[in-house]
């Protein structure tokens, strides 16, 4: 009973998730528990599991008197969350090459298949999937455990990026995990670590600029 409704609570959480990706889910919108168990024709318990999940990724947030509603995305709090993940990201890339195991090339250049062809389809959750496995694959391969442990939370927000308009830039994200591969494929360590590296201080500077963008038309 408890896998089952484990499952279930991974099948609401899902389904709640890619409609916040989608934006059928808007910021400031309540997360009901009971309406979406009535959709799900699920108990309230493994809603009410699944939400908590996404308010503990920052993609809900909880209101005093409201309850649980989709979070607003905060996109200077972003900017700092690259800045932290570029550095141990790096690490976790230069790492992988030195420890990589017959598999890495193998899974990321599948992960990274995948990636495009959910890009091309305009399929913005499978692209989101993709995106994350290709880090979270990266960083287990680098074979320390707490590096995994450190990120592993910051992985998770990955999405609130794509919700501030990271999705619009997957070609260059492409180019850019591309550039990875290839340091992987090459067997080179310190290229790995400046490309991971470059790559997620790329998406920190678009994400700046859409600061500036917001707060230019705010004047």
């Amino acid at each position: 009973m408890v896998f089952d409704r484990a499952r279930l609570a991974d099948k609401a959480y899902q389904w709640i998730k890619d409609r916040i990706l989608a934006r059928e889910l808007v910021p400031g919108q309540h997360l009901s528990v009971p309406a979406i168990a009535e959709e799900l024709d699920l108990s309230r318990s493994p809603v009410r599991e699944a939400v908590q999940r996404l308010v503990q990724e920052g993609l809900g947030e909880e209101r005093p008197h409201k309850g649980a509603v989709v979070a607003r995305v905060d996109v200077l709090a972003l900017v700092d969350l690259y800045e932290v993940r570029a550095a141990l990201e790096g690490l976790s890339a230069q790492r992988a090459v030195h420890a990589r195991d017959a598999m890495l090339l193998e899974d990321l250049t599948a992960i990274h298949h995948d990636h495009r062809s959910a890009a091309h389809d305009g399929r913005l959750a499978d692209v989101i999937r993709a995106d994350m496995l290709f880090h979270s694959r990266i960083a287990a391969a680098a074979g320390n455990a707490q590096l995994v442990r450190t990120l592993a939370p910051l992985l998770q927000r990955m999405s609130l990026a794509m919700l501030a308009g990271e999705q619009e830039r997957t070609t260059e994200a492409l180019s850019e995990h591309e550039a990875v591969i290839e340091a992987v494929r090459a067997g080179e360590p310190q290229r790995a670590r400046d490309s991971m590296t470059d790559h997620l201080e790329r998406v920190r500077a678009r994400l700046l600029a859409k600061v500036a963008d917001t707060e230019e038309v705010a004047r």
